[in-house]
Parts: structure tokens; C-alpha cells; sequence
């Protein structure tokens, strides 16, 4: 279907922001931009994004529409089933209201497969055809790569680790989402001390920790032994070659380090357990998203 110098429109759709790309078929990023993710309905949106849309196709040729989005995506059907922190995309036909609209062909899939396709695909997984990813965030998505597909399950939930339960504290389930997740560790940090979520990202909170901040660093030290946990779970479920750990916070300094120093301390409690996670970073980062999106396209109408 497509030749080098053919362009797609991708969209990555998040919980507050919506960040775009055109991309040529090699997955190289000839423009980006953001809009906000917020709307009252999926026309609503369109009727946001359209103006952006029809400046962009006049000046590139562009061939399809690629989205990343939230939700149980259903290929097949183009509808995001399950829910989201943006409830007007869920439960409608998606692909048929974007190409009603701008007459163009379009596919859809879930961000933690979208990811998970990038790195197969031309990232840091690309030697491995068997590996899990974990996306740090607002909670913990993912996916399951194996013989260089997505395991999407039954239900379309497969890779969704942020449900699993950790423990349990005052009879309430603490999720891997609730432990692990980078919302949950800059939200701890910021009531212990005592300022606005507003005020603090993962970046910051990482500062504090390296240093030595006599507040912030049992609750960093807390949360690096709940992914390491997480980590060793993943692995005796699933026994992949490797988890990739994505997201923003992945970036910060000496998070392989710390999560092998407390995955040390584990597997020194249990003698019996001799196969070792191997945590490893994503190689994309934020352009994950979109780079799988496009994937995701070009495997469905290639």
C-alpha cells in the first residue's frame, strides 16, 4: 500500500492532551502538535480538531489516520469499549466518525499496545519477540508482545496490570495503579509535604530523593520496592525475556539501579525463585504512542 514518501496523520489521546503527528511510513516525525483531550462528546472534539486537520492536509498528502488511545480498543469494530479517564470516546464507532469526516482510511488501538509496538517494531524490543511493558503514569497500562504480536485476551484487557491487586491495607485492595504508579508516588510525596499535587512531577520528586530528603525518600524507597514486586509478579505470570518500563518517569536517573538493588533484596528472601526479571527502558518515550499507532495502521491496511 505505501511508498517511502507517504505521509499518516497519528494522534495519541490522553488524559488531558491530545498530541499529534504527520509521519512518513518509516516513522519519521515531519510536524507534531497538541490540543486538549477535554470534551463533552467525540463530535465535540472533532469539531476542535477539524480546523488543525484541514490545515495540516493542506499541506502534506496525507494517506490515513492513526490513532493511540485510552480505553479496551475492539479493532475489528473500531469501538473503545471499557472505561477511561475520557468517557465520550467509549462505546460508539470511533473509526466510522473519522472517516465520515475526513474521508480517509483509519485505525485505531490501545496505548499500551501502541507502545508495545514500537519498541518490537523498531525499538528496545526489536531483538526480543517475547517481552511485557509497563507504562508509568496516571496508573500502570501495558501490554504482551509475544511471536512479535500484542496479546490483546478475551476481554481486551490483556497487559492492563494497573487492575491487579499488590495487598491489602485497612481491608481496602491497593492496585499496582494505587503503589505504583507515578500519580501515586508525586501524590504521597506532596501530603508528606503538605503542598499541592500541582506543585510536583515525577522530576521533582526524584530530586528530592537523590537529595536525601528525610520526608520524600522512604516514600521513593517504598515505591521502587512495590514495582519490584510488580517486576517479579509480571515475570512468574508471564516469563518474559525482559519488561520495558515506559512513561515519563523511566527517564529519571538510576531507576534501573534502584529497582534491581530492591529486586535483589526480593529474591534473596525467596530461594527457590532462579529466574531473575530483566527490567529495561523503553526506547521512545513519549513518541511511543504515535510511532505504534502508525504500526498498528500499516499492519491493518498494508
Amino acid at each position: 500500500m505505501t511508498l517511502k514518501d507517504d505521509l499518516f496523520l497519528t494522534l495519541d489521546f490522553g488524559g488531558s492532551s491530545v498530541k499529534g503527528a504527520v509521519m512518513s511510513v518509516d516513522a519519521q516525525i515531519h510536524e507534531r502538535f497538541s490540543l486538549s483531550s477535554q470534551a463533552d462528546s467525540y463530535e465535540q472534539w472533532l469539531d476542535t480538531f477539524t480546523p488543525t486537520f484541514d490545515e495540516l492536509a493542506a499541506r502534506f498528502a496525507l494517506k490515513g489516520i492513526a490513532i493511540s488511545t485510552c480505553g479496551a480498543v475492539n479493532v475489528d469494530t473500531g469501538v473503545i469499549e471499557g472505561a477511561s479517564a475520557l468517557p465520550y470516546i467509549h462505546d460508539i464507532d470511533v473509526r466510522a466518525l473519522y472517516q465520515a469526516r475526513f474521508n480517509l482510511p483509519v485505525e485505531l488501538e490501545n496505548d499500551g499496545c501502541c507502545a508495545a509496538l514500537a519498541e518490537d517494531w523498531l525499538g528496545a524490543g526489536k531483538e526480543d519477540n517475547e517481552f511485557c511493558l509497563l507504562v508509568l503514569g496516571s496508573g500502570i497500562g501495558g501490554a504482551i508482545v509475544r511471536d512479535g504480536g500484542v496479546i490483546k485476551g478475551t476481554h481486551l484487557h490483556a497487559g492492563e496490570f494497573g487492575y491487579c491487586i499488590l495487598r491489602f491495607e485497612e481491608g481496602q485492595p491497593i492496585t499496582y495503579s494505587n503503589a505504583a504508579s507515578t500519580r501515586a508516588l508525586v501524590e504521597n510525596v506532596a501530603m508528606a509535604k503538605n503542598q499541592k499535587v500541582e506543585e510536583f512531577d515525577g522530576i521533582k520528586v526524584f530530586s528530592f530523593y537523590e537529595q536525601g530528603d528525610s520526608d520524600v525518600q522512604p516514600l521513593v524507597e517504598q515505591w521502587y520496592g512495590d514495582l519490584a514486586t510488580i517486576l517479579f509478579n509480571v515475570q512468574y505470570s508471564l516469563d518474559p525475556k525482559c519488561i520495558l518500563l515506559g512513561g515519563a518517569v523511566s527517564r529519571s536517573p538510576r531507576l534501573i539501579d534502584n529497582i534491581n538493588r530492591k529486586l535483589d533484596e526480593l529474591q534473596s528472601s525467596i530461594p527457590i525463585a532462579r529466574i531473575r526479571p530483566v527490567p529495561a527502558l523503553t526506547q521512545f518515550g513519549n513518541d511511543a504512542n504515535l510511532i505504534g499507532a502508525l504500526k498498528h495502521f500499516l499492519n491493518r491496511q498494508g
